[in-house]
């Protein structure tokens, strides 16, 4: 835990597999609380230099401090649009972290909405400042929206997804997390296995209003661009819907080779882009100490000398 509350997940296996050394530039996609940051500054040498994004206004305001190395830069923006700006740029990686989902900071500020256990405004934006509010959308959805986004974005099954968004609509307008976990309550009821079911609701609307997953996929493209030959591409994820995307990412880029994986041009024909590399999950100590990091998966690749599209 850093001085600052919050839980970095996985931190050393990051590192392992994004391995910044000497005068690399390394990207943080993903700010938050900084902490993967801190520790890659550590292990970059003096010519290095650090990128880090994120479009949480706070964010910003944590970086501040780092913004005393001369090694490191903030972008204030989405990940998605300020890696592709770095493309138009010019701009090249030897290392991209993506740390999703939300950090503790955003989960614990009752105020920003992501807690399905404290009350607070029905807002759930990255950004405060712009897009379109969780209240904003369950008050105006049609209840088949909600619940294709309920079953889509969070893995509701499609019976209890229905529920809950007839109830969501019995009780508009709602304008608060608790008025939203009440009415999953009300349409659901309690499982003894599986958690509170606002849990999935909650992210599912989360991930909608943020247009997560379509940032991911933006995100990733410009990543393959920007990665020199070599460089490594690692994403942390925390809900099947991210880590599908990443997989198949990774997986498309990969193609059908078969060549030995130290082998740095393809010789069978498959052109991949990217050399995926182990799976990883959190350690038993590490969700014993920080329970959320239970479903964190980390998947990392290698940016081969193939060209993008075989050109």
């Amino acid at each position: 835990m850093t001085a600052y509350g919050h839980y970095p997940v996985m931190l050393e296996e990051a590192l392992e597999a994004l391995a910044p050394k000497g005068g690399e530039t390394i990207i943080d996609a993903t700010f938050g609380g900084g902490g993967h940051s801190r520790r890659i500054l550590e292990k970059l040498g003096a010519g290095g230099r650090l990128i880090a994004i994120d479009r949480d206004p706070e964010a910003a305001e944590r970086a501040a401090e780092l913004r005393e190395d001369p090694r490191f830069s903030f972008r204030a923006g989405a990940y998605d649009e300020v890696l592709e700006g770095l493309v138009e740029g010019g701009g090249e990686a030897d290392g991209i972290l993506f740390d999703l989902g939300l950090s503790s900071f955003q989960i614990d500020e009752a105020e920003r909405g992501f807690s399905y256990v404290q009350e607070g405004p029905l807002d759930m934006r990255m950004d405060p400042t712009s897009g379109r509010s969780a209240a904003e959308f369950l008050n105006a959805a049609e209840p088949v929206e909600i619940s294709d986004v309920l079953a889509h974005y969070g893995d509701v099954p499609r019976g209890e997804a229905r529920r809950i968004a007839r109830e969501v609509a019995k009780r508009r307008p709602l304008q608060t997390t608790v008025e939203l976990a009440g009415a999953v309550r009300s349409a659901v009821g309690w499982k003894e296995r599986g958690g509170n079911p606002a849990k999935r609701v909650f992210q599912a609307v989360r991930v909608f209003v943020n247009d997560e997953l379509g940032g991911l996929d933006r995100a990733l493209d410009a990543a393959e661009k920007l990665l020199r030959p070599g460089g490594r591409l690692v994403a942390i994820t925390f809900h099947s819907g991210e880590d599908r995307t990443v997989k198949r990412f990774i997986k498309d880029r990969e193609g059908r080779c078969v060549c030995p994986p130290d082998l740095p041009v393809c010789s069978c024909g498959a052109e991949p882009t990217l050399r995926r590399g182990l799976v990883r999950k959190s350690s038993p100590r590490e969700v014993e100490e920080n329970p959320r990091s239970a479903s964190a998966r980390l998947r990392s690749a290698t940016r081969t000398n193939e060209p993008i599209g075989g050109r």
